[in-house]
């Protein structure tokens, strides 16, 4: 009976000294474990990192929408410096054509395109003997036949100069079988002008260009078909192969008609 007490005791004694250990090695354990926190803090080695890496992250951020939008419209539009200066140009320009216009108006030029129109000269200076008969028929004083006088008779002394109306080529010198010595003449506008009766003292030939006022001869007496009038000079104008009244042309009217013509065809 005594052992068993003596066993019994024994083992429980033995459970509670290994659990007492138990308790002391914790307690060192802690202790040291506390003791080791507060000699050697735990350091955050990646604080200092990222507490200087955040200033870069704010710096870095998006602009925001207010300033985008000026910088569309900037792209968009012109500048208002260079618009400024184009309509300043733009006023300069104004202002140059209102002083040209200005100065224009107040010294007008000369209107060199219209140039004087020069009617062609009388061939000769004296009155008219015979008129032109518009083709009706007129009794001939010399003959005392009736027909068609197709042209102008300028009274003039014998030996009276004979000048051409206009600028022309002489077409033709010659003794005309009832009109006598003639010359015949064709101007610019295809007008042929004859000379008749004259003296044979002519001083051009065929083919000759001549110049308005050019003295062709003389009168003469050497028109047969008007003998009977005193002495003259027998003037004849065609225009288109027509005889027509050489009073209207030596007025200007084939040289008005010319210039209309002229004028016409320009446009």
């Amino acid at each position: 009976m005594k052992n068993k007490k003596h066993a019994g005791t024994t083992g429980k004694g033995f459970y509670a000294a290994l659990s007492l250990s138990v308790a002391m090695v914790g307690a060192a354990c802690w202790y040291a474990y506390s003791e080791a926190g507060k000699m050697t803090p735990p350091s955050v080695p990646e604080q200092r990192i990222t507490h200087e890496y955040k200033p870069a992250q704010t710096t870095a951020a998006p602009l925001p929408a207010q300033t985008t939008a000026p910088a569309i419209r900037r792209s968009t539009e012109p500048p208002k410096a260079v618009t400024a200066d184009a309509e300043a140009e733009a006023a300069a320009a104004l202002l140059r054509r209102a002083a040209e216009t200005t100065v224009t108006e107040a010294v007008p030029e000369p209107a060199e395109t219209e140039a004087p129109v020069e009617q062609p000269l009388q061939p000769v200076a004296g009155g008219i003997l015979q008129p032109f008969s518009q083709g009706e028929l007129v009794k001939s004083k010399t003959t005392g036949i009736w027909e068609t006088h197709n042209g102008i008779d300028f009274a003039a002394p014998l030996g009276t100069e004979v000048c051409v109306t206009e600028d022309g080529t002489v077409t033709f010198v010659g003794n005309d079988a009832l009109f006598g010595i003639c010359v015949t003449v064709l101007h610019e506008n295809g007008t042929v002008t004859r000379y008749c009766g004259l003296n044979d003292g002519v001083c051009v030939c065929a083919g000759d260009v001549i110049a308005r006022g050019k003295v062709l001869g003389a009168v003469g007496d050497t028109n047969e078909a008007e003998s009977a009038l005193e002495p003259h000079l027998h003037f004849e104008v065609l225009h288109n192969d027509k005889y027509i009244d050489p009073e209207s042309y030596l007025a200007g009217a084939l040289t008005a008609a010319s210039k209309e013509t002229d004028a016409l065809q320009a446009d």
